[in-house]
């Protein structure tokens, strides 16, 4: 129970790599607020944390949105009471480029303000609150996107590193506070995202004509990975637990990977 008596905020945590967020911070003891644009999504991953025993909210929120942003920390204060914990989960792909010319204008658009934007605007929504309690965990989900360049997703993958530099300038903004902030870069997961990436991969590339997504992926983790497996959204989960503890209480400003040995540093 390392976040008992623990508020967390995950954003996008209604599937995916934010579902393993919220399922394991509950699991150690935290309330947990949802907000996701598919409030669907979120209000059965809040019953989820209901019947772990801890108290849970979600919201239909546009993390592009300041005003939406705004109401997601206002709603969650009233609700729960409190906030220690921020997660900026939310997310979504870009088109696939290789060559980068294939990306549209509004593709670079879309991507930044998914990936890039919501992560200021809900970072600057709660670091007065922080600052103010001289406490607080900021936990942002980059990729290995971002660190090795990837040509499949080029908004993407440099959206995702601005992530990473977003998160080491706040880090030392608010380390005099007490506030950590650190970035976790996932690895390879077969999410949504994922399928239709390798499903792009299988009609474009001839290396992987005739096969499933599924094998795509695969061939993929057996390329990529050094550990020959795959990531879960729950190896995840556990890293955001870690970080929002107070055993890393003296980690501020890193992006750690998860992500079986792709990025080494």
């Amino acid at each position: 129970m390392r976040l008992a008596g623990k508020v967390a905020i995950v954003t996008g945590g209604g599937s995916g790599i934010g579902r393993g967020i919220t399922l394991a911070m509950a699991r150690e003891g935290a309330d947990v607020a949802i907000p996701d644009i598919q409030v669907l999504n979120a209000e059965k991953v809040a019953d989820e944390v209901k019947a772990l025993g801890r108290r849970a909210v979600a919201m239909k929120t546009d993390v592009t949105s300041a005003a939406d942003v705004k109401g997601m920390v206002d709603r969650t204060r009233d609700a729960l009471g409190r906030i220690d914990i921020l997660v900026n989960n939310a997310g979504a792909a870009s088109a696939p480029g290789m060559p980068f010319t294939n990306n549209t204008e509004e593709d670079w658009d879309r991507t930044f303000a998914v990936n890039t934007k919501s992560v200021f605007l809900t970072s600057r929504a709660i670091a007065p609150y922080f600052i103010e309690r001289r406490a607080g965990r900021i936990v942002n989900i980059a990729s290995i996107a971002g660190p090795i360049s990837a040509l499949t997703m080029p908004p993407y993958s440099v959206a995702k590193m601005g992530v990473i530099t977003f998160t080491r300038v706040v880090a030392k903004e608010l380390a005099p506070y007490g506030v950590t902030v650190n970035a976790i870069c996932p690895g390879v997961l077969y999410t949504a995202f994922w399928e239709k990436l390798a499903a792009h991969i299988a009609a474009t590339n001839p290396a992987f004509a005739g096969m499933t997504p599924r094998q795509v992926f695969e061939k993929r983790v057996s390329d990529l990975v050094p550990m020959k497996r795959e990531q879960t959204p729950e190896d995840i989960g556990w890293t955001a637990v870690f970080l929002a503890s107070d055993e890393a209480r003296n980690i501020t400003g890193q992006a750690l990977n998860v992500d079986g040995g792709v990025v080494m540093q």
